[in-house]
Parts: structure tokens; sequence; C-alpha cells
């Protein structure tokens, strides 16, 4: 599911955390920093932490090994990591090997949406703080599929969908979903691209009915062909809307020296540490669409 949240993802990111901007210097310390990261939701199956060196973009490049041996480099596999709510009880995650992070059955911890929780974590021979809160779920996802336009060899679609902000307080919204078609026996499965559009905010009024739109298209074959739209919408706290708005504008300008890099926001408590531990509630809306496949010349 996390992946949904990155794209969207794809999967992917506080109103009761603290929210410090990192310094810019901070990226130019050559001692590296210990990063964590994490996100909390009640629809989760695995309760997941992730703990891990750093070292900064300038001035101590990584040696020239594969990226899997980097990150086996940098994993840190003997941290203590512990998450808690608002009445003390308490849950060990313990480090699993194949993902590389910090795990535990969220079947034996509960998380509910509207309460509070709290991060432990002892690595690196310091002792690192946060905290997050579960917002609200957005109750439903409408949509409309509109042809755009269609020429000999494809037809264009628009997906509009729109949803109902919860009133009451400031929320941040990302957009994604995914495509999936099988043709002659062979899956297909792509994200739909909101870009930009994937950040969205209720700063038009709260309550108001919040849309977005993307595109997507398909080429003719000689069969009919039913496309899974997967349609989401994550209402997560500010803290994880700016630390992947950042990451995507960073993305998205890679390379553009008339652009300057954003800085990711932090929200963890302790020495030379970066990182995000944040709520957020996934709703997902998963519908069939009919691709009309014969060539219109």
């Amino acid at each position: 599911m996390y992946k949904y949240i990155q794209i969207s993802l794809l999967f992917v990111l506080l109103c009761s955390a603290c929210q410090d901007p990192v310094d810019a210097d901070e990226l130019l310390n050559v001692e590296g920093s210990t990063y964590i990261l994490g996100y909390l939701s009640p629809s989760d199956t695995l309760l997941s932490i992730h703990v891990s060196n750093t070292i900064p973009a300038v001035g101590s490049p990584l040696d020239n090994y594969s990226n899997e041996t980097n990150k086996e480099r940098l994993t840190i596999k003997d941290a203590e990591v512990i998450i808690s709510d608002e009445q003390n009880n308490e849950i060990n995650l313990i480090y699993n090997s194949e993902k590389r992070n910090y795990q535990a059955n969220a079947s034996e911890f509960d998380i509910v949406e509207g309460s509070t929780y709290f991060l432990r974590v002892s690595a690196n021979n310091s002792n690192f703080t946060s905290s997050c809160t579960i917002p609200k779920k957005i109750n439903s996802i409408t949509e409309k599929i509109t042809l755009e336009f269609e020429n000999e060899y494809s037809r264009q679609y628009i997906l509009d969908i729109a949803f109902q902000d919860i009133i009451g307080k400031n929320n941040f919204y990302l957009i994604g979903g995914k495509i999936e078609t099988e043709e002659q026996g062979q899956l297909y499965e792509w994200p739909l691209d909101f870009e930009l559009n994937s950040f969205l905010t209720d700063a038009i009024g709260d309550g108001e009915t919040l849309r977005q739109n993307s595109s997507f298209g398909f080429g003719y074959t000689e069969e009919v062909v039913t496309a899974r739209v997967t349609l989401q919408v994550t209402n997560v706290e500010e803290i994880l809307y700016l630390n992947r708005r950042a990451t995507f504008l960073n993305d998205y300008n890679d390379g553009n020296p008339f652009v300057e890099y954003s800085i990711a926001s932090n929200n963890i408590e302790g020495e030379n540490v970066v990182g995000v531990f944040a709520g957020y509630q996934l709703t997902e809306k998963v519908i069939e669409y009919e691709l009309k496949q014969e060539a219109p010349y």
C-alpha cells in the first residue's frame, strides 16, 4: 500500500507534530545523519519504520559499490524502535533483513483515527523521538471519464475525480491511482500521473468539493479491453504533504541550474537526525471501464 502513496502512490506523505525545517547547512555536514521514516494508518497490515545512516549530498560521495551494497552498508540493524499511544500502550518493532526496516504486525497494536502516537528510536548512541496524529478519512470519490481525442492509432481519455473536503480543519491531500489492463493474456499496469496536481489542499474553502484530473491513452487492438482503474485520495498530515511535495519538486527540477532545491521537512527530535513520522488515511475506489477499440478510420 505504501507504493500508492509514493505515486502515488502510488502511495506517498503534521497537524500535531513539531515541524522544523531542515537547515540547509546540515546538508553539508560531512558526518552525515541518522534518517528515520515511518507512516501510520488504520488500514496498514504492518507497522513499519525505516532507520538508516545518510551521507551528505555534497563532499562525501558513496564508494563505487552497487546501489544494493550501499543500501546494505547504510542500513542500521541494531536500533531500538518503539511506537506507543496516549494510554502508554507500546509495541517494539523488530528488524526485517529482507525489507531493511523495523516491523510489527498491525493486528497487535491498534491505530485509530484521531489518536496521537509516539515514536522512540535509539540508534547511533543517540535517542530520537517524534509524534503523529491520524487524520480523518474522506467518505467517497466520484469520477468521470470522457474521450479527449482520437486518431487512427489511439484514443486519449480525461479522468476527472472529485471528493468532499473534510470540514473543520486544514487538510492536505495526495491524489493518485493506477490503471490495469489485460491484452492477449498479458497484464499491464501503470500509474495515473497527476504530476504536481497530485498535491491538493482545501485552501479554496472549508468543506468544498475538490476536483483534479489526469489523462491516459490506449492504442487500438482487435479485442475488447476493460481497464481496471484504481482511484486514490490520501488525507495526510501537513509534514508528510510538505515532505512528498519537496521530493517531487526536486526530482522534477533535477538538472535545472536555475531552480533552488526544496529542503524536505523534518519532525524527528534529536541531534543530527532527519526524517518524517506521520499519519495518513487512504480512500480507494476501483472502477472498470470498457475501452472502445475499433479504429474510427
